[in-house]
């Protein structure tokens, strides 16, 4: 799955971990392309896995108003062999999605670096056979577990992507764990283009 900018490389959050992706459009790009590494049957199964989620979220939600793609990842965390004794990092520090915590505060301000369109947030898990990597959902000062979710293949997880959904991930400490991340918008404008056949 290296190529789509990552490269195979460490993860951008922990050096203990290394980290690869495609997005959906890199996935179509190679199944299409002249590199024809992914079948288009499989291309075409993250696709319409993506626009399940997306039905479920918006019946979740209650939601009257179009939901539109945001952004679509396929990722993969592996742990790296040697660098698992005594860790204490995350794979993924608390953050929220479309806002910058501030945990002293007690606040998250919905400015950039931040995906300040971003409503609804999901994550699909593929596998489940690795250890650590729990998803994890804070209270605002990014300290107290308020849930913990155990992956397990084809479990989904979905929330709205505010402050008050705090979440990150711990360390994944031994094999492979692999999800699709999708961000969804109400806003037409940052809706992704290349989610469609």
């Amino acid at each position: 799955m290296g190529g789509d900018g990552y490269r195979e490389e460490v993860s951008p959050h922990t050096p203990n971990e290394k980290f690869e992706g495609a997005t959906l459009l890199k996935t179509l790009q190679i199944s299409y392309g002249f590199e024809g590494r992914i079948p288009l049957i499989s291309a075409r199964l993250l696709h319409d896995v993506n626009e399940k989620v997306r039905r479920i979220i918006k019946s979740y939600s209650m939601l009257n108003s179009i939901l539109h793609f945001s952004y679509t990842h396929l990722v993969c965390w592996t742990a790296v062999l040697g660098q698992q004794d005594h860790r204490n990092d995350l794979s993924h520090p608390i953050h929220a999605d479309y806002c910058l915590l501030g945990p002293q505060a007690n606040e998250c301000w919905k400015e950039p670096p931040a995906y300040t369109y971003r409503d609804y947030s999901a994550l699909l898990y593929l596998n489940g056979d690795f250890e650590g990597g729990e998803f994890i959902f804070t209270e605002m000062d990014g300290k107290i577990v308020t849930a913990s979710v155990k992956a397990k293949c084809r479990k989904m997880l979905g929330f709205s992507s505010g402050g008050e959904n705090p979440h990150g991930v711990h360390a994944v400490t031994s094999g492979q764990r692999c999800a699709v991340a999708i961000w969804f918008t109400l806003d037409p404008l940052f809706r992704e283009i290349q989610t469609s056949f």
